[in-house]
Protein backbone atom coordinates (compact mmCIF):
# COMPACT_ATOMS: atom_id res chain seq x y z
CA UNK A 1 0.00 0.00 0.00
CA UNK A 2 1.44 3.38 -0.99
CA UNK A 3 -0.43 5.39 1.67
CA UNK A 4 1.65 6.85 4.46
CA UNK A 5 1.22 4.82 7.64
CA UNK A 6 0.45 7.05 10.62
CA UNK A 7 0.99 5.85 14.20
CA UNK A 8 0.55 7.89 17.39
CA UNK A 9 2.49 7.30 20.61
CA UNK A 10 1.45 9.05 23.83
CA UNK A 11 4.19 9.35 26.44
CA UNK A 12 3.46 9.10 30.18
CA UNK A 13 3.39 12.17 32.40
CA UNK A 14 6.86 13.14 33.59
CA UNK A 15 7.79 13.29 37.27
CA UNK A 16 7.73 17.08 37.46
CA UNK A 17 4.33 17.14 35.71
CA UNK A 18 2.91 14.73 38.29
CA UNK A 19 4.38 16.85 41.10
CA UNK A 20 2.55 19.88 39.71
CA UNK A 21 -0.68 17.91 39.89
CA UNK A 22 -1.23 17.74 36.14
CA UNK A 23 -3.64 15.19 34.69
CA UNK A 24 -3.42 13.47 31.34
CA UNK A 25 -5.65 15.01 28.65
CA UNK A 26 -4.74 12.38 26.01
CA UNK A 27 -5.36 8.66 26.11
CA UNK A 28 -5.77 5.64 23.86
CA UNK A 29 -9.22 4.10 23.44
CA UNK A 30 -8.17 1.12 21.32
CA UNK A 31 -5.39 0.14 18.94
CA UNK A 32 -6.65 2.55 16.28
CA UNK A 33 -8.33 5.33 18.29
CA UNK A 34 -7.13 7.96 20.73
CA UNK A 35 -8.92 10.94 22.27
CA UNK A 36 -8.04 14.38 23.60
CA UNK A 37 -9.98 16.06 26.39
CA UNK A 38 -10.57 19.76 25.66
CA UNK A 39 -12.81 21.97 27.80
CA UNK A 40 -14.62 18.95 29.17
CA UNK A 41 -15.28 17.48 25.72
CA UNK A 42 -13.62 14.52 24.02
CA UNK A 43 -12.21 14.73 20.51
CA UNK A 44 -11.52 11.39 18.90
CA UNK A 45 -8.85 10.66 16.28
CA UNK A 46 -8.35 7.48 14.23
CA UNK A 47 -4.97 6.24 12.96
CA UNK A 48 -3.26 3.13 11.65
CA UNK A 49 -2.01 2.54 15.18
CA UNK A 50 -2.21 4.12 18.64
CA UNK A 51 0.31 3.32 21.38
CA UNK A 52 -0.68 4.06 24.98
CA UNK A 53 1.58 5.64 27.61
CA UNK A 54 2.48 2.24 29.09
CA UNK A 55 3.78 0.98 25.74
CA UNK A 56 7.38 -0.29 25.95
CA UNK A 57 10.12 0.28 23.37
CA UNK A 58 9.77 -3.34 22.25
CA UNK A 59 6.00 -2.99 21.83
CA UNK A 60 6.44 0.25 19.89
CA UNK A 61 8.69 -1.58 17.44
CA UNK A 62 6.36 -4.57 17.12
CA UNK A 63 3.10 -2.63 16.80
CA UNK A 64 4.18 0.34 14.68
CA UNK A 65 4.35 -1.65 11.44
CA UNK A 66 7.99 -0.76 10.82
CA UNK A 67 8.96 -4.38 10.14
CA UNK A 68 7.11 -4.38 6.80
CA UNK A 69 9.13 -1.32 5.73
CA UNK A 70 12.35 -3.05 6.76
CA UNK A 71 11.54 -6.14 4.70
CA UNK A 72 10.65 -3.93 1.73
CA UNK A 73 13.94 -2.04 2.01
CA UNK A 74 15.80 -5.36 1.77
CA UNK A 75 13.86 -6.05 -1.43
CA UNK A 76 15.06 -2.78 -2.99
CA UNK A 77 12.49 -0.20 -1.88
CA UNK A 78 13.20 3.13 -0.20
CA UNK A 79 11.52 3.68 3.15
CA UNK A 80 11.36 6.49 5.70
CA UNK A 81 10.42 6.47 9.37
CA UNK A 82 10.13 9.86 11.02
CA UNK A 83 9.31 10.95 14.56
CA UNK A 84 7.12 14.06 14.60
CA UNK A 85 5.77 16.18 17.46
CA UNK A 86 6.43 19.06 19.80
CA UNK A 87 9.55 19.36 21.93
CA UNK A 88 9.63 17.03 24.91
CA UNK A 89 7.04 14.61 23.48
CA UNK A 90 9.39 11.60 23.31
CA UNK A 91 10.57 11.62 19.69
CA UNK A 92 14.27 11.01 20.38
CA UNK A 93 13.46 8.35 22.97
CA UNK A 94 11.20 6.56 20.50
CA UNK A 95 13.68 6.73 17.64
CA UNK A 96 17.06 6.42 19.32
CA UNK A 97 16.40 5.31 22.91
CA UNK A 98 18.73 6.46 25.69
CA UNK A 99 21.58 6.60 23.18
CA UNK A 100 19.86 9.64 21.70
CA UNK A 101 20.52 11.52 24.96
CA UNK A 102 24.16 10.41 25.09
CA UNK A 103 23.53 7.57 27.58
CA UNK A 104 25.31 4.65 25.92
CA UNK A 105 25.23 2.26 28.87
CA UNK A 106 27.42 -0.81 28.57
CA UNK A 107 29.16 -0.28 25.23
CA UNK A 108 30.61 -3.79 25.38
CA UNK A 109 27.19 -5.34 24.78
CA UNK A 110 27.30 -4.34 21.11
CA UNK A 111 24.93 -6.65 19.23
CA UNK A 112 22.74 -7.54 22.20
CA UNK A 113 19.29 -6.09 22.66
CA UNK A 114 18.68 -3.54 25.40
CA UNK A 115 15.40 -2.68 27.03
CA UNK A 116 15.69 1.00 26.14
CA UNK A 117 16.77 0.55 22.50
CA UNK A 118 14.75 2.71 20.12
CA UNK A 119 13.42 1.97 16.66
CA UNK A 120 16.81 2.49 15.01
CA UNK A 121 18.81 -0.22 16.80
CA UNK A 122 15.85 -2.61 16.80
CA UNK A 123 15.52 -2.06 13.05
CA UNK A 124 19.21 -2.85 12.55
CA UNK A 125 18.88 -6.10 14.51
CA UNK A 126 15.81 -7.07 12.45
CA UNK A 127 17.62 -6.42 9.17
CA UNK A 128 20.69 -8.44 10.09
CA UNK A 129 18.54 -11.29 11.36
CA UNK A 130 16.77 -11.33 8.00
CA UNK A 131 20.09 -11.25 6.15
CA UNK A 132 21.46 -14.12 8.27
CA UNK A 133 18.34 -16.20 7.51
CA UNK A 134 18.51 -15.60 3.74
CA UNK A 135 19.55 -18.82 1.90
CA UNK A 136 21.91 -16.84 -0.38
CA UNK A 137 24.00 -15.89 2.64
CA UNK A 138 25.28 -12.55 3.98
CA UNK A 139 27.74 -12.23 1.06
CA UNK A 140 24.87 -11.17 -1.20
CA UNK A 141 24.07 -8.15 0.99
CA UNK A 142 25.92 -5.03 2.02
CA UNK A 143 24.79 -2.47 4.60
CA UNK A 144 26.19 1.06 4.85
CA UNK A 145 25.26 3.68 7.45
CA UNK A 146 25.34 7.48 7.26
CA UNK A 147 24.24 10.09 9.80
CA UNK A 148 23.59 13.78 9.05
CA UNK A 149 21.79 16.67 10.70
CA UNK A 150 20.05 19.80 9.41
CA UNK A 151 20.62 22.83 11.62
CA UNK A 152 20.71 26.60 11.70
CA UNK A 153 24.38 27.66 11.83
CA UNK A 154 25.21 30.87 13.63
CA UNK A 155 25.16 33.72 11.12
CA UNK A 156 23.84 31.52 8.29
CA UNK A 157 20.79 32.63 6.31
CA UNK A 158 19.66 29.15 5.27
CA UNK A 159 19.74 25.73 6.90
CA UNK A 160 23.06 23.88 6.87
CA UNK A 161 23.69 20.14 6.61
CA UNK A 162 26.43 18.61 8.75
CA UNK A 163 27.91 15.10 8.64
CA UNK A 164 27.74 13.72 12.18
CA UNK A 165 30.34 11.06 11.32
CA UNK A 166 32.72 13.71 9.97
CA UNK A 167 32.10 16.94 11.94
CA UNK A 168 34.53 18.91 9.79
CA UNK A 169 32.09 18.53 6.88
CA UNK A 170 29.61 21.03 8.32
CA UNK A 171 28.15 22.52 5.15
CA UNK A 172 27.30 19.65 2.82
CA UNK A 173 25.51 20.41 -0.44
CA UNK A 174 22.07 19.22 -1.41
CA UNK A 175 21.91 17.90 -4.98
CA UNK A 176 19.07 16.75 -7.19
CA UNK A 177 19.35 13.52 -9.16
CA UNK A 178 16.98 11.26 -11.09
CA UNK A 179 15.59 9.84 -7.85
CA UNK A 180 15.18 13.16 -6.04
CA UNK A 181 17.30 15.20 -3.67
CA UNK A 182 20.33 13.76 -1.90
CA UNK A 183 23.19 15.02 0.27
CA UNK A 184 26.52 14.82 -1.53
CA UNK A 185 29.87 13.67 -0.10
CA UNK A 186 28.37 11.99 2.96
CA UNK A 187 30.59 9.66 4.97
CA UNK A 188 29.29 6.07 4.80
CA UNK A 189 30.40 3.27 7.13
CA UNK A 190 30.02 -0.38 6.19
CA UNK A 191 28.24 -2.36 8.91
CA UNK A 192 28.46 -6.13 9.32
CA UNK A 193 26.09 -6.43 12.29
CA UNK A 194 23.79 -4.43 14.57
CA UNK A 195 26.70 -3.76 16.93
CA UNK A 196 28.44 -1.80 14.17
CA UNK A 197 25.25 0.24 13.64
CA UNK A 198 25.10 0.96 17.36
CA UNK A 199 28.70 2.20 17.29
CA UNK A 200 27.95 4.51 14.34
CA UNK A 201 24.91 5.89 16.19
CA UNK A 202 26.94 6.55 19.35
CA UNK A 203 29.65 8.40 17.41
CA UNK A 204 27.09 10.57 15.62
CA UNK A 205 25.05 11.37 18.74
CA UNK A 206 28.14 12.77 20.46
CA UNK A 207 28.42 15.32 17.63
CA UNK A 208 24.74 16.25 17.52
CA UNK A 209 23.63 19.66 18.75
CA UNK A 210 21.42 19.61 21.86
CA UNK A 211 20.58 22.29 24.43
CA UNK A 212 18.45 22.85 27.51
CA UNK A 213 15.48 25.18 27.77
CA UNK A 214 12.43 25.56 29.96
CA UNK A 215 10.57 22.66 28.33
CA UNK A 216 13.34 20.09 27.81
CA UNK A 217 16.76 19.60 29.37
CA UNK A 218 18.01 17.67 26.33
CA UNK A 219 16.24 19.37 23.45
CA UNK A 220 17.39 18.38 19.97
CA UNK A 221 18.28 21.56 18.09
CA UNK A 222 18.58 19.79 14.74
CA UNK A 223 16.77 17.37 12.46
CA UNK A 224 18.80 14.13 12.46
CA UNK A 225 18.64 11.62 9.57
CA UNK A 226 20.20 8.17 9.98
CA UNK A 227 20.24 6.17 6.73
CA UNK A 228 20.95 2.47 6.18
CA UNK A 229 21.66 1.76 2.51
CA UNK A 230 21.03 -1.88 1.59
CA UNK A 231 22.46 -3.51 -1.53
CA UNK A 232 20.83 -6.80 -2.40
CA UNK A 233 22.64 -8.73 -5.16
CA UNK A 234 20.90 -11.71 -6.81
CA UNK A 235 21.20 -13.62 -10.08
CA UNK A 236 19.26 -11.72 -12.72
CA UNK A 237 17.63 -14.93 -13.90
CA UNK A 238 16.29 -15.88 -10.48
CA UNK A 239 16.51 -19.28 -8.84
CA UNK A 240 18.02 -22.09 -10.86
CA UNK A 241 19.73 -19.73 -13.29
CA UNK A 242 23.21 -20.01 -14.73
CA UNK A 243 25.75 -18.86 -12.13
CA UNK A 244 27.62 -17.01 -14.87
CA UNK A 245 24.70 -14.62 -15.42
CA UNK A 246 25.20 -11.04 -14.12
CA UNK A 247 24.05 -10.04 -10.66
CA UNK A 248 20.99 -7.77 -10.43
CA UNK A 249 21.60 -5.15 -7.73
CA UNK A 250 18.68 -3.68 -5.83
CA UNK A 251 19.56 -0.53 -3.90
CA UNK A 252 17.13 -0.25 -1.01
CA UNK A 253 17.45 2.10 1.94
CA UNK A 254 15.67 3.07 5.11
CA UNK A 255 16.04 6.53 6.64
CA UNK A 256 15.11 7.13 10.27
CA UNK A 257 14.42 10.78 10.98
CA UNK A 258 14.38 12.35 14.44
CA UNK A 259 12.85 15.76 13.87
CA UNK A 260 13.54 18.67 16.19
CA UNK A 261 10.41 19.52 18.13
CA UNK A 262 8.23 22.56 17.58
CA UNK A 263 8.04 24.93 20.54
CA UNK A 264 6.43 28.17 21.64
CA UNK A 265 8.90 30.89 22.54
CA UNK A 266 6.83 32.08 25.50
CA UNK A 267 7.06 28.59 27.00
CA UNK A 268 10.60 27.55 26.01
CA UNK A 269 11.99 31.00 27.04
CA UNK A 270 14.73 30.69 24.41
CA UNK A 271 17.07 33.64 24.03
CA UNK A 272 19.97 34.74 21.83
CA UNK A 273 21.19 32.03 19.47
CA UNK A 274 18.69 29.55 20.95
CA UNK A 275 15.93 31.94 19.89
CA UNK A 276 17.17 31.90 16.28
CA UNK A 277 17.44 28.11 16.40
CA UNK A 278 13.85 27.87 17.60
CA UNK A 279 12.64 30.15 14.83
CA UNK A 280 14.52 28.11 12.21
CA UNK A 281 13.14 24.83 13.59
CA UNK A 282 9.58 26.15 13.62
CA UNK A 283 9.99 27.50 10.08
CA UNK A 284 11.14 24.14 8.63
CA UNK A 285 8.39 22.28 10.51
CA UNK A 286 5.85 24.81 9.24
CA UNK A 287 7.04 24.10 5.68
CA UNK A 288 6.70 20.36 6.32
CA UNK A 289 3.15 21.02 7.49
CA UNK A 290 2.43 22.96 4.31
CA UNK A 291 3.72 20.04 2.22
CA UNK A 292 1.54 17.57 4.13
CA UNK A 293 -1.55 19.77 3.83
CA UNK A 294 -1.02 20.35 0.12
CA UNK A 295 -0.51 16.67 -0.70
CA UNK A 296 -3.40 15.55 1.52
CA UNK A 297 -5.81 17.54 -0.67
CA UNK A 298 -4.95 15.24 -3.57
CA UNK A 299 -4.68 17.99 -6.20
CA UNK A 300 -1.71 17.07 -8.36
CA UNK A 301 -1.71 20.41 -10.15
CA UNK A 302 -1.31 22.36 -6.92
CA UNK A 303 2.14 23.68 -6.07
CA UNK A 304 3.85 21.75 -3.28
CA UNK A 305 6.47 23.93 -1.49
CA UNK A 306 9.24 21.33 -1.21
CA UNK A 307 11.97 23.87 -2.05
CA UNK A 308 11.11 26.17 0.85
CA UNK A 309 13.24 24.07 3.20
CA UNK A 310 16.14 21.62 2.93
CA UNK A 311 14.23 19.28 5.23
CA UNK A 312 11.28 19.02 2.84
CA UNK A 313 13.60 18.71 -0.15
CA UNK A 314 15.26 15.66 1.42
CA UNK A 315 11.85 14.25 2.40
CA UNK A 316 10.28 14.86 -1.02
CA UNK A 317 10.53 11.19 -1.93
CA UNK A 318 8.89 10.26 1.39
CA UNK A 319 5.87 12.55 0.97
CA UNK A 320 4.24 12.08 -2.41
CA UNK A 321 7.19 10.26 -4.01
CA UNK A 322 8.33 6.69 -4.56
CA UNK A 323 9.22 5.81 -0.98
CA UNK A 324 7.34 3.92 1.72
CA UNK A 325 6.74 6.05 4.81
CA UNK A 326 5.84 5.60 8.48
CA UNK A 327 5.04 8.73 10.48
CA UNK A 328 5.40 8.26 14.25
CA UNK A 329 3.64 11.17 15.93
CA UNK A 330 4.67 11.60 19.56
CA UNK A 331 2.25 13.31 21.92
CA UNK A 332 2.64 14.91 25.34
CA UNK A 333 -0.39 14.10 27.55
CA UNK A 334 -0.01 17.29 29.60
CA UNK A 335 -3.04 19.59 29.49
CA UNK A 336 -0.60 22.49 29.27
CA UNK A 337 0.27 21.45 25.72
CA UNK A 338 -3.15 20.34 24.51
CA UNK A 339 -3.15 22.77 21.57
CA UNK A 340 0.23 21.52 20.33
CA UNK A 341 -0.94 17.92 20.74
CA UNK A 342 -4.08 18.54 18.68
CA UNK A 343 -2.04 20.30 16.02
CA UNK A 344 0.29 17.29 15.75
CA UNK A 345 -2.68 14.89 15.58
CA UNK A 346 -4.29 16.94 12.81
CA UNK A 347 -1.16 16.73 10.67
CA UNK A 348 -0.86 13.02 11.41
CA UNK A 349 -4.39 12.49 10.11
CA UNK A 350 -3.70 14.53 6.98
CA UNK A 351 -0.59 12.45 6.27
CA UNK A 352 -2.74 9.32 6.02
CA UNK A 353 -4.34 10.77 2.88
CA UNK A 354 -1.03 11.11 1.04
CA UNK A 355 -0.52 8.48 -1.65
CA UNK A 356 3.05 7.48 -2.53
CA UNK A 357 4.02 5.18 -5.42
CA UNK A 358 6.79 2.89 -4.12
CA UNK A 359 9.12 1.37 -6.73
CA UNK A 360 12.14 -0.91 -6.50
CA UNK A 361 15.43 0.94 -6.98
CA UNK A 362 17.85 -0.70 -9.44
CA UNK A 363 21.52 0.21 -9.65
CA UNK A 364 21.85 2.94 -12.30
CA UNK A 365 25.14 1.57 -13.71
CA UNK A 366 23.55 -1.80 -14.27
CA UNK A 367 20.44 -0.20 -15.78
CA UNK A 368 22.58 1.58 -18.38
CA UNK A 369 24.65 -1.53 -19.05
CA UNK A 370 21.55 -3.65 -19.63
CA UNK A 371 20.56 -1.48 -22.63
CA UNK A 372 17.51 -3.25 -24.02
CA UNK A 373 16.06 -3.90 -20.57
CA UNK A 374 14.76 -0.34 -20.44
CA UNK A 375 11.87 -1.28 -22.72
CA UNK A 376 10.96 -4.12 -20.38
CA UNK A 377 11.06 -1.78 -17.38
CA UNK A 378 8.82 0.73 -19.17
CA UNK A 379 6.43 -2.06 -20.12
CA UNK A 380 6.24 -3.32 -16.53
CA UNK A 381 5.59 0.21 -15.27
CA UNK A 382 2.75 0.64 -17.76
CA UNK A 383 1.27 -2.71 -16.79
CA UNK A 384 1.53 -1.84 -13.11
CA UNK A 385 -0.27 1.46 -13.67
CA UNK A 386 -3.04 -0.28 -15.60
CA UNK A 387 -3.52 -2.78 -12.77
CA UNK A 388 -3.66 0.07 -10.24
CA UNK A 389 -6.46 1.73 -12.21
CA UNK A 390 -8.32 -1.55 -12.56
CA UNK A 391 -8.06 -2.22 -8.83
CA UNK A 392 -9.28 1.30 -8.06
CA UNK A 393 -12.30 0.64 -10.26
CA UNK A 394 -13.16 -2.47 -8.24
CA UNK A 395 -12.79 -0.51 -5.02
CA UNK A 396 -15.14 2.23 -6.23
CA UNK A 397 -17.62 -0.40 -7.39
CA UNK A 398 -17.61 -2.66 -4.35
CA UNK A 399 -17.05 -0.06 -1.67
CA UNK A 400 -14.43 -1.96 0.36
CA UNK A 401 -10.69 -1.92 -0.13
CA UNK A 402 -9.71 -5.19 1.57
CA UNK A 403 -8.82 -8.21 -0.64
CA UNK A 404 -10.85 -10.49 1.63
CA UNK A 405 -13.96 -8.36 1.16
CA UNK A 406 -13.43 -8.42 -2.62
CA UNK A 407 -13.23 -12.21 -2.60
CA UNK A 408 -16.41 -12.48 -0.52
CA UNK A 409 -18.19 -10.10 -2.89
CA UNK A 410 -17.17 -12.16 -5.91
CA UNK A 411 -18.30 -15.37 -4.20
CA UNK A 412 -21.66 -13.76 -3.45
CA UNK A 413 -22.14 -12.82 -7.09
CA UNK A 414 -21.24 -16.33 -8.21
CA UNK A 415 -23.76 -17.76 -5.74
CA UNK A 416 -26.50 -15.44 -6.99
CA UNK A 417 -25.87 -16.26 -10.63
CA UNK A 418 -25.73 -19.99 -9.97
CA UNK A 419 -29.13 -19.71 -8.30
CA UNK A 420 -30.46 -17.71 -11.26
CA UNK A 421 -29.97 -20.49 -13.78
CA UNK A 422 -32.22 -20.77 -16.90
CA UNK A 423 -34.77 -22.73 -14.88
CA UNK A 424 -35.34 -19.64 -12.72
CA UNK A 425 -35.15 -16.75 -15.17
CA UNK A 426 -37.51 -14.48 -13.29
CA UNK A 427 -35.51 -14.29 -10.08
CA UNK A 428 -34.42 -10.71 -9.43
CA UNK A 429 -30.79 -9.78 -8.92
CA UNK A 430 -29.26 -6.75 -7.16
CA UNK A 431 -28.66 -3.58 -9.13
CA UNK A 432 -25.06 -4.51 -9.80
CA UNK A 433 -25.76 -7.78 -11.65
CA UNK A 434 -24.79 -6.20 -14.99
CA UNK A 435 -21.27 -5.71 -13.71
CA UNK A 436 -20.68 -9.41 -13.08
CA UNK A 437 -19.50 -10.31 -16.58
CA UNK A 438 -16.78 -7.70 -16.47
CA UNK A 439 -15.70 -8.66 -12.96
CA UNK A 440 -15.66 -12.41 -13.62
CA UNK A 441 -13.71 -12.03 -16.82
CA UNK A 442 -10.89 -9.93 -15.37
CA UNK A 443 -10.83 -10.80 -11.65
CA UNK A 444 -7.27 -11.09 -10.34
CA UNK A 445 -8.19 -12.56 -6.95
CA UNK A 446 -8.51 -16.32 -6.34
CA UNK A 447 -11.77 -17.94 -5.30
Amino acid sequence: DGCIRSVVRIRPLLAHEVERGEESCCDVQDEHTCFVRVDGKLRRYSFDGCLANHCTQKQAFQESGITSLLDSSLAGYSATVLAYGQTGSGKTHTMLGKAGMGDFGDTMRGDEARKDDGLLIRSARWLFQRIAADPRGPAYFSVNASFVEIYNAKGAVNECISDLLNPEANNLQLRQGKQGFFVSNVCEVECKNAGHVRSVLEVGVQNRRVAAHALNNDSSRTHALFTLTLSNASQSGGQGCDASMPLAKHQGKITLVDLAGSERLKESLSEGNRLKETQAINKSLFTLGQVISSLAQGKSEKHVPYRNSKLTQILQDSFGGTSLCLMMTCISPSAQFVEESMNSLNYAQKAMNIQNRPVVSIDENQRRASGGDSKLVDSLKAENEALRKELQGYRELLGDTSPRALRLELQRYRQLFSECAPEAPNKELPDRRQTWNGIAATALLPD
